[in-house]
């Protein structure tokens, strides 16, 4: 009998600690009774530019299951290669440059007019697998010139650097899924370096001693490296930048030497047959992964004296399925307003771009959980579900918005294509309690679908009084 007591007792505990530890690594993650307006937590300086990361055990990010980053390359800057552990959604804030990425298992399609052909000057000869020797310039994988308003998708494991060829600083801002079924691992940020070394280390990891971020070459011993890639121990002790304290973001000295296409000229008909497709198979190797939202023509929504408001899902970027991100990019003049709505099937992280704007979120509870300004620089978190109304106070107001579904989907509170026009009339009247003339103005005065002017006394920033 003692021994089954023991038992018991020895069970219970094991139920109580591993309860405990549960509830220690997931704290409410989402109790999400208010929100805030987010800056970078944490400022990664470098050479020719700085990451600034997010904290993202922020309740919102974590409830949300992504991390925030902000990159400011400046001109002449090269972000050095990394990849990350799950799927990634950039935008373009500002600038231009190049991108450059390296998906495994593919060829390397940018080549010089001058390879495998004799050439004076910057040569260097290579043995075949035949023994034969041939004479190159260079060759690598696609490189695509990028610009405000692109839209960058990046899968799990693909090599990924940047180069501003600009005057103004290439600012990006990249939306990391850690919830995302690709994430083998914890939910923390987990950048690879291939080059260059963070000195100040991965500071958003909590619990962990913080120590310089070194490349994934600093890891391997010399000879190893000198082995497998065939060159002298010097050169592979070069690789691993043990002395180098430049950063990720380093700067070039001189003209910067790849493969390039010519500049994307505006070209509206040859760009649109692109998105519906050319007839040929897409493999991974050739998937297009960047749209750009920045082209008012090409917007789902527009109003001259308004705004207009432009999405990025699966269906216009197939890569995106894969990933399971998709985008949306608005841009409001000042007193617009975009008409209360919800996401029906994801999470929304809104950065600001250009501006500012007046926000009011409502929960599940019917609790106004945010009511305030956000500005140029900041983010803020719009869980599934929870009710958002945004309406411009500077001259005009520009955003873009990451959901973690690829295919997000809205419902709106007002306007023609609203809940409320879905519902009969009765509903409303004994659902509100108001007559049937008052009914009728609810669901039919507002006409519009999208956006609208913000007209009428306004109630913004007035704090709501509970009920006793």
């Amino acid at each position: 009998m003692a021994r089954v007591s023991s038992l018991l007792s020895f069970s219970l505990t094991l139920l109580i600690f591993f309860h405990g530890s549960t509830a220690q690594q997931f704290p409410n993650e989402c109790q999400l009774d208010q929100l805030n307006a987010l800056e970078p937590s944490h400022v990664l300086k470098s050479e020719a530019g700085r990451i600034e990361v997010w904290d993202h055990h922020a309740p919102q990010l974590r409830c949300s299951g992504v991390s925030f980053t902000r990159y400011v390359i400046e001109s002449k800057g090269l972000y050095l290669p990394s990849f990350v552990n799950t799927a990634k959604l950039s935008f373009v804030a500002q600038g231009r440059g190049l991108m450059g990425k390296v998906i495994p298992g593919c060829a390397e399609t940018f080549q010089d007019s001058s390879v495998f052909q004799p050439r004076q000057g910057r040569q260097f000869e290579g043995q075949g697998e035949e023994g034969q020797s041939q004479k190159f310039h260079d060759m690598h994988q696609k490189v695509e010139h990028i610009r405000s308003g692109d839209t960058i998708a990046t899968t799990p494991g693909v090599a990924q650097w940047f180069y501003n060829d600009g005057q103004q600083p290439l600012v990006i801002v990249s939306i990391f899924d850690l919830a995302s079924h690709q994430n083998q691992l914890d939910r923390n940020p987990r950048p690879f370096y291939l080059a260059g070394n963070n000195p100040q280390g991965q500071v958003w990891l909590h619990g962990r001693e913080q120590q310089p971020q070194k490349n994934i070459f600093s890891g391997f011993g010399p000879e190893v490296i000198a082995q497998a890639l065939k060159i002298d121990l010097q050169t592979a002790q070069q690789l691993q930048n043990q002395d180098d304290n430049r950063g990720n973001i380093v700067r070039v000295q001189g003209p910067f030497g790849v493969i390039r296409p010519p500049l994307r000229g505006q070209r509206p008909q040859e760009e649109e047959e692109e998105r519906v497709g050319n007839g040929l198979e897409e493999t991974i190797c050739s998937a297009r992964s960047v749209d750009n939202l920045d082209d008012p023509s090409r917007a789902d929504v527009y109003k001259p004296q308004l705004g207009y408001i432009s999405t990025l899902n699966s269906y216009d970027l197939p890569i995106l399925r894969f990933i399971r991100l998709s985008a949306l990019r608005g841009s409001i003049r000042q007193n617009a307003m975009v008409l209360p709505q919800w996401n029906a099937n994801a999470n929304a992280v809104l950065y600001v771009t250009d501006g500012e704007a007046q926000v009011q979120i409502v929960n599940d509870n019917g609790d106004r959980v945010f009511d305030g300004q956000v500005s140029h620089g900041q983010l803020i978190v719009v869980p599934q579900g929870f009710s958002v109304v945004k309406r411009a106070t500077s001259d005009q107001f520009r955003w873009v918005e990451f959901k973690t579904n690829s295919n997000a989907q809205i419902n709106t509170l007002a306007g023609r294509t609203s809940v409320l026009r879905g519902l009969p009339l009765a509903v409303i009247t004994n659902g509100f309690q108001i007559s049937h003339e008052e009914a009728k103005r609810v669901k039919f005065n507002t006409l519009e679908t999208t956006l609208t002017h913000s007209s009428g006394p306004a109630s913004y920033g007035r704090p709501r009084v509970a009920a006793a």
